[in-house]
């Protein structure tokens, strides 16, 4: 668009040039062929700029001055045009960064999470007794991490430890359950959406049972009169893990068109193109980040 924008102005300069030159012996006559074809083709210039492309820049410099408006105009949108490619260059260069970056997380977070490899190697390696003590003495503050790590157990040879972590897994998910009952019972909206997506998002559940929670989340999610940006986050991330693509495309389009995005929403939303290899989605998300 910008390049045609140039190559508009500069047929119309070229024009009013033409104009010039052929009719350079009348140029002090205010009503001969050159001032009245300049004037016309001024006219026409600023109809066509101002109709099409909405602009309004140098009409009059264009109608008072015969190709110096032109010229002046030309390179206005040229320098303009500069640092629009100057700032495409930047945006590809922060769309690299963050591909590098990508990479380096993924290398990062599959070689040196200490705690998870410590503790499949205890369960992969490790006596009976060193299993069960471990599973005993286990705490974190990450539920997630925990109910990984159970869940590697409940793969182990031995049936105590099996037992115990089988024993540890549905305490957790009673806990849940209960939680869900109460929220149910309390009516709290925003305390069933969170219960809810910790629930979907906890590692517990799979299959048919995870797809209907994550259900029940949408449902009382979408009860809210309005989504803040931390809602949005939660909604993208379910939809994500239901691989429903679609709504997560016409939800980024109203978290773009309202504003109602911040680092973690947008963190988000360049993983998820960058997870689809949307390279031009990526781009454009690029450009939101300098309103954040």
């Amino acid at each position: 668009m910008k390049i045609k924008y140039l190559l508009f102005v500069l047929f119309f300069c070229l024009m009013d040039l033409f104009l010039f030159l052929y009719f350079q012996k009348d140029l002090l006559v205010f009503r001969s062929s050159f001032w009245i074809g300049h004037f016309v083709l001024a006219l026409l210039f600023i109809y066509l700029n101002n109709k099409l492309l909405q602009g309004k820049e140098f009409d009059i410099f264009i109608l008072i001055f015969p190709a110096v408006g032109y010229i002046l105009l030309f390179i206005s949108s040229f320098l303009n045009f500069q640092k629009h490619f100057e700032s495409e260059v930047e945006i590809n260069e922060n769309l690299n960064k963050y591909i590098l970056d990508g990479e380096k997380e993924i290398i990062v977070n599959q070689s040196i999470d200490l705690n998870l490899i410590g503790a499949y190697d205890i369960l992969s390696v490790g006596t009976p007794a060193d299993k069960k003590n471990f599973l005993i003495n286990f705490e974190t503050q990450d539920l997630n991490f925990k109910i990984e790590v159970l869940q590697k157990a409940l793969w182990d040879s031995d049936i105590e430890v099996i037992h115990y972590a089988a024993t540890e897994i549905n305490k957790i998910d009673e806990n849940f359950q209960n939680i869900i009952k109460e929220e149910n019972i309390k009516g709290n909206l925003n305390s069933l959406c969170e219960v809810y997506f910790k629930y979907c998002t906890s590692g517990l559940l799979i299959g048919e049972v995870l797809e209907f929670y994550q259900n029940k989340f949408i449902d009382f999610i979408k009860q809210k009169d309005k989504l803040n940006g931390e809602d949005s986050y939660k909604l993208l991330v379910v939809y994500n893990s239901m691989k429903k693509y679609k709504e997560c495309d016409e939800l980024i389009k109203r978290i773009y068109k309202n504003k109602s995005y911040n680092k973690k929403i947008l963190d988000f939303i360049k993983n998820y193109y960058y997870n689809l290899n949307d390279y031009k989605m990526l781009k454009e998300v690029e450009t939101w980040q300098e309103s954040v």
